[in-house]
């Protein structure tokens, strides 16, 4: 999984905060430390599953991952070559939802410089002091799928993440301010030769006015001085996927996933 791109650069958050652990037939990812962490802890595989695999992957899940009680649901992805479908609606037909990503590159060829508007602002890297903003920016700008208290610990864990990778020289967060607030984010984390993007967000009241394109071209800047390849994983249907390509980022893998977690009570 190491070559293949979005798979490469997730693994360099999985093992940084949790293991990943070869078997036979596929690998685990787990965290321990967040449970609830969906994407954190998984089951790996070579290979698209079909629904004649879902009694033994689910056994092997409980097995491997799901023997914590804490862990309540159950995650499985795998890479998908060009043309390739996943043959899952026996997954789909007991509660999993099912999600394509698309793997985005990006390198000093490929990279158009936007045009600087009337609302060029200049991104800069988190001090201390922002972590809190960025925590409520993200707790307001959140899938309207989860409630806040659900959200709030993989917020906090992610934070704890971030803020340690950076202290061990692994990456950056930036944002940009406007009016002194935070209204775009994300951060860039490198492997010896890939950078990987991560949570670009634009605050809703501040959206299509180009501030996201901008955020990303002067990351990508400073990306590129010290990787030649840049990756951003977005779901296949994900509306900022225009703003990546018009910087130059062009699909090169993607990854499907299934996922069954227990509904939230509105």
């Amino acid at each position: 999984m190491d070559t293949h791109p979005g798979f490469a650069t997730d693994l360099l958050f999985d093992r940084y905060q949790g293991n990943v652990v070869a078997h036979e037939q596929f690998w685990t990812v787990r965290t321990p430390d967040v449970p609830d962490y969906y994407f954190g802890n998984y089951l790996l595989l070579p290979t698209p599953p079909s629904d004649r695999d879902k009694g033994w992957l689910e056994a092997s899940f409980d097995k491997l991952i799901g023997q914590d009680p804490r862990v309540r649901h159950r995650t499985f992805q795998w890479p998908l070559a060009a043309g390739q479908n996943s043959r899952v609606a026996g997954f789909v037909a007991a509660g999993y939802q099912y999600m394509e990503c698309v793997v985005l590159a990006l390198n000093a060829l490929s990279w158009h410089q936007p045009t600087v508007g009337d609302l060029a602002a200049d991104a800069r890297p988190f001090k201390s002091a922002d972590w809190d903003e960025w925590l409520t920016f993200e707790l307001n700008e959140r899938d309207p799928g989860h409630s806040v208290e659900s959200y709030r610990p993989y917020l906090q864990s992610r934070r704890h993440l971030y803020e340690a990778m950076i202290a061990d020289g692994l990456g950056q967060w930036w944002g940009i301010w406007r009016e002194g607030q935070l209204v775009a984010s994300c951060g860039l984390f490198f492997t010896d030769t890939l950078g990987r993007f991560q949570l670009v967000r634009t605050h809703q009241d501040w959206r299509n006015r180009g501030l996201c394109r901008q955020l990303l071209s002067q990351v990508a800047r400073q990306g590129l001085d010290r990787v030649s390849q840049l990756i951003i994983v977005a779901d296949e249907h994900y509306h900022a996927q225009r703003v990546y390509r018009s910087l130059g980022f062009t699909p090169v893998a993607r990854i499907g996933s299934l996922c069954r977690w227990p509904r939230e009570t509105q």
